[in-house]
């Protein structure tokens, strides 16, 4: 009983006012008489208080004589309750991370090594959701699965953000073979533009030429192959060095377009 009392508390219900919805759940529909003495409510109060749960969308009042309250079925209320929190969740996170990232320019951002291939691909997903207008990336390697992550959050972004890819056609990865460039194209997003050129072998992601994610690994072998444990990333928020890497990205991948084209 109290732990139900708390829930409806959360939800924006007082004490009586949370005893009064579980006791006419209990009967469903009722006089004011009955519904106090369900809930162990002082009669004097009952009526004051189902009118505020009828404010509160948790209860109907019928206009008869005497009046009759019918519960709202739990389950729409708290559906109702939930769409509400979770978009108030979210419009909070979106004004504070704008708060966040209009602000970061003004702090002398730090340089973030990041250690183990889980930790990066995280750091990747992370950079790429709070894309705005461009993500643009530069693989001349990929790790093992990292390809079909990184699809999965562009599928996430607006179309109205772009997303251009400079990549080798493939790389190894403890010798096995990763299609880069074929993985992506059938991928067939309207957003993704992506060319082929001969890249060394390291990864740089860039977010609206505000932050990147640089990725390096040693390899070995006759196929270059990529080895996973000696991975270790870059998280770089200093704006100037971020968009003259993303600048030259773009001369990049313009020339090497307009070549395909011709």
């Amino acid at each position: 009983m109290e732990k139900m009392i708390n829930s409806l508390k959360k939800l924006g219900l007082n004490r009586y006012e949370a005893q009064a919805y579980i006791g006419l759940t209990k009967i469903i529909t009722g006089q004011a008489d009955e519904i106090a003495e369900v809930s162990n409510l002082p009669r004097s109060r009952i009526y004051d208080i189902l009118n505020q749960l009828e404010k509160k969308g948790f209860v109907e009042i019928t206009r008869s004589r005497p009046l009759r309250y019918t519960v709202i079925e739990p389950t729409v209320i708290f559906k109702q309750e939930k769409e509400n929190l979770i978009d108030e969740l979210q419009s909070t996170e979106k004004k504070l991370e704008e708060l966040y990232l209009n602000n970061t320019s003004e702090v002398q951002a730090p340089v973030w090594l990041i250690h183990t291939t889980d930790n990066i691909l995280e750091k990747e997903m992370e950079v790429i959701k709070k894309a705005s207008k461009l993500i643009t990336l530069r693989a001349g390697f990929l790790l093992k699965g990292e390809a079909q992550m990184m699809i999965k959050a562009f599928n996430h972004l607006p179309r109205s953000v772009k997303i251009k890819i400079i990549a080798n056609k493939e790389c190894y990865v403890e010798n096995e073979k990763i299609e880069i460039i074929d993985i992506f194209k059938k991928a067939k997003l309207s957003n993704l533009e992506i060319v082929e050129a001969d890249l060394p072998m390291m990864k740089m992601l860039i977010r609206d030429g505000r932050e990147l994610v640089g990725t390096f690994a040693r390899f070995e072998g006759e196929n270059n192959s990529v080895k996973p444990e000696t991975a270790i990333g870059v998280n770089n928020r200093y704006e100037a060095l971020c968009k003259n890497f993303n600048d030259y990205f773009i001369k990049q991948f313009n020339m090497l377009n307009s070549f395909k084209k011709k």
